[in-house]
């Protein structure tokens, strides 16, 4: 009979704890925004987002697709919880919070979702380096960056020579090592992913502290979700940075950036 009440109880407590959690809805564009966030529901937001979703036991993210304009229409009328990915710009704060305006201060980037940054990597010996946003010194030959990527014609129209031939970093990384090319710009997060689970690479390549591009993007929040639930609106910004800044994490964006 004990055994039988421990058992009730137990599956009362577990009901609780379901019936406790609570579904938080945000809406992305529908449309394919790699490596971010896909129609298919894969990308590295998503994945974030996912990781931390597993991480807060008293939460259960739910996501719907929709225009842009549409997204930040759904937070400004408490229509959804949140939307996905924006980066900041002083009229979306009619619409909703970014992370740290919702106390009257300013957006932290601390607590962005990514950062849309793209590094240029040479070889350790090289004295190329990267004096300010899309400016590079010290380089003569070719610079490789993933084909179809908007950054190959950003370099273009900068005036650099490109091989964007190939859309696989990892082959770009064995052309600077072959000396095909002299550099490769590739999204940071795939690039140092490569190097630091790639030991022959990685002690002869190296990465330039000063990205070419970067421009943080954020999980924007409701005014109403944010009044209601103020300390799950930060733990959610909050638990996502970490994750965000995580092995396991770093290693399943690489995952999907591979295929």
């Amino acid at each position: 009979m004990k055994r039988m009440v421990v058992a009730g109880l137990s599956m009362l407590l577990s009901a609780g704890a379901v019936m406790a959690e609570q579904t938080v809805t945000f809406t992305y564009e529908n449309v394919d925004s790699y490596p971010w966030n896909m129609k298919d529901g894969s990308g590295v937001d998503l994945i974030l987002l996912k990781m931390t979703d597993d991480a807060l036991p008293d939460v259960s993210f739910k996501y719907i697709q929709a225009p842009w304009q549409r997204c930040l229409h759904n937070i400004e009328n408490g229509i959804t919880e949140g939307c996905f990915t924006a980066s900041f710009k002083e009229k979306r704060l009619q619409h909703g919070y970014y992370p740290g305006t919702h106390t009257g201060g300013a957006v932290d980037p601390n607590l962005r979702l990514h950062s849309s940054s793209y590094s240029l990597y040479v070889k350790k010996d090289s004295n190329i380096d990267v004096t300010g946003k899309m400016t590079i010194s010290g380089l003569t030959g070719k610079v490789a960056a993933p084909a179809g990527y908007s950054i190959g014609d950003d370099l273009a129209k900068a005036g650099y020579q490109v091989d964007a031939k190939s859309s696989k970093t990892l082959n770009n990384f064995q052309k600077l090592v072959s000396g095909r090319v002299d550099a490769v710009a590739a999204l940071t997060l795939n690039g140092d992913n490569i190097l630091a689970n790639d030991a022959t690479l990685n002690s002869q390549l190296k990465a330039i502290k000063t990205p070419l591009v970067d421009k943080p993007y954020y999980l924007m929040l409701s005014k109403q979700f944010v009044s209601a639930n103020k300390e799950l609106a930060e733990k959610i910004w909050m638990k996502a940075a970490e994750i965000r800044d995580s092995k396991a994490f770093q290693d399943k964006a690489g995952e999907f950036l591979a295929k």
